[in-house]
């Protein structure tokens, strides 16, 4: 079975060690990594192929969280793109590990404080294990003001 570059580069970044304390400092080949994931896959959105590679045992949830926290700073749209499909994520609210991925992303899911809340809430009565980041990002975000 021939891989492409990009399933090649994504070997290479799980490959990568992310340290577990979240006030360790990232090696720099991680950022090297995500950067050849990105322009072998030639998108800046790589949530979908990072999950997927979650999903097969490749990477852990705690290194997809990563990656893609570095992802939306090394692309060419400072993390737009994958906005839109972290979003969708949480919007549909179908997949626990997707959703895991989403929550944790360091941005504010949806568009509106208001649209927030109401997902939010709705996903933490439904899905019991993400609770405490439903209320955390709930109690974090600004009243009135649009995401950052």
């Amino acid at each position: 079975m021939m891989t492409t570059a990009w399933e090649e580069a994504l070997a290479r970044l799980c490959a990568v060690h992310v340290p577990e304390r979240d006030d360790a400092d990232l090696p720099d080949e991680l950022f090297d990594r995500v950067d050849d994931l990105i322009d072998a896959y030639g998108a800046d959105d790589v949530a979908g192929i990072v999950a997927e590679a979650v999903e097969a045992g490749r990477a852990t949830l705690e290194q997809a969280i990563v990656f893609l926290n570095v992802a939306a700073w090394s692309g060419t749209d400072n993390g737009a793109s994958m906005t839109l499909t972290l979003d969708e994520w949480v919007r549909k609210a179908d997949d626990t590990l997707r959703l895991g991925i989403a929550l944790h992303h360091e941005y504010y899911p949806l568009s509106t404080s208001t649209e927030m809340l109401a997902k939010l809430t709705e996903i933490a009565l439904r899905f019991p294990e993400h609770r405490a980041i439903c209320e955390r990002r709930i109690a974090d975000r600004p009243a009135d003001q649009p995401r950052s």
